[in-house]
């Protein structure tokens, strides 16, 4: 009984801490996840703002990068949890003004 209990205990505690590190790092999840499409809108100052069809588990930054990074000599106030969540489908993104 103590042995069932024991085995039950670490198997949760296993797939909570499984679900924790996927969390912290969404370059494994992008591996995990089915490779499906989303479109995206990117909009501000990048070099080609425009709408994106990405896979899903893209994040912000990757989507950036896509669109061919910020433009030389712009500051835009991104924050890093930001950059790391995942897009969503018909998502847009909006850096300000170009």
């Amino acid at each position: 009984m103590i042995q069932k209990f024991a085995l039950g205990t670490a198997l949760v505690v296993s797939v909570l801490a499984f679900a924790f590190y996927l969390k912290e790092h969404p370059s494994l999840q992008k591996r995990i996840y089915s490779p499906e499409e989303i479109h995206v809108r990117i909009s501000g100052p990048v070099k080609n703002p425009g709408i994106y069809t990405m896979e899903s588990g893209a994040t912000e930054k990757d989507l950036i990068e896509r669109a061919g990074g910020l433009l030389p000599h712009v500051h835009v106030s991104l924050e890093e949890s930001s950059l790391e969540q995942l897009l969503v489908d018909g998502q847009a993104i909006d850096l300000g003004k170009r």
